[in-house]
């Protein structure tokens, strides 16, 4: 049972950071491929540091340990392209990768992880719901439309737009917090300290 649990959490940690891992890379100016490969090692070594007690929570967040993680990873995979002449676009983007990371590469992590693990939750509660009632939630939600502009269009009243709305926040709501990043770090501590003994 408690294989199925870990690999689930597994599953559902790999779904929220392996895209944001890959879109920080292509941000950062690499190829798709090695945006790919970059963020495959980026989880092999969260899989490996698990057992090696590498993350402490005392020293910081988890996602904050994990932006360091990937923005090492980065830096790592250019300085093994220098086996190979980079251009000058590509010295550029090793010396500011690695560089200590300024506070809008901080900001950019956030805002990525916010809108990551939004569209994560969208999607694993999108089936739950009738097409009018999605429909009132992102008319009203991600369009802005009002309430009155949109009861029309899927035949609602005004009123129950708003119901709808509320309901599918409510669990979108839920499904964001499920994810919480401090589930994932005390199972981090929990696994590491099970390594330990």
């Amino acid at each position: 049972m408690q294989d199925t649990e870990d690999q689930d959490s597994w599953a559902e940690f790999s779904e929220v950071y392996m895209p944001l891992i890959f879109g920080f890379c292509i941000k950062r100016g690499l190829k798709r491929a090695d945006a790919a490969d970059v963020a495959q090692e980026v989880m092999r070594s969260l899989s490996l540091a698990l057992g090696k007690a590498q993350y402490d929570p005392q020293r910081g967040k988890f996602r904050a340990w994990l932006f360091t993680a990937v923005r090492n990873a980065i830096s790592t995979h250019y300085r093994k392209q220098e086996r190979v002449p980079l251009s000058v676009a590509e010295t550029t983007l090793l010396e500011y990768v690695s560089a200590t990371p300024s506070h809008e590469d901080e900001e950019t992590w956030e805002h990525d992880y916010q809108s990551q693990v939004l569209a994560w939750a969208m999607e694993k509660i999108r089936p739950e719901f009738a097409d009018r009632i999605w429909r009132a939630f992102e008319a009203t939600v991600i369009e802005e439309l009002s309430a009155k502009e949109i009861s029309k269009e899927i035949n609602m009243s005004p009123n129950a737009v708003w119901v709808a709305r509320h309901r599918v926040m409510k669990r979108l709501k839920e499904k964001v917090h499920s994810i919480d990043e401090g589930k994932w770090e005390q199972e981090m501590i929990r696994e590491c300290q099970s390594q330990a003994m």
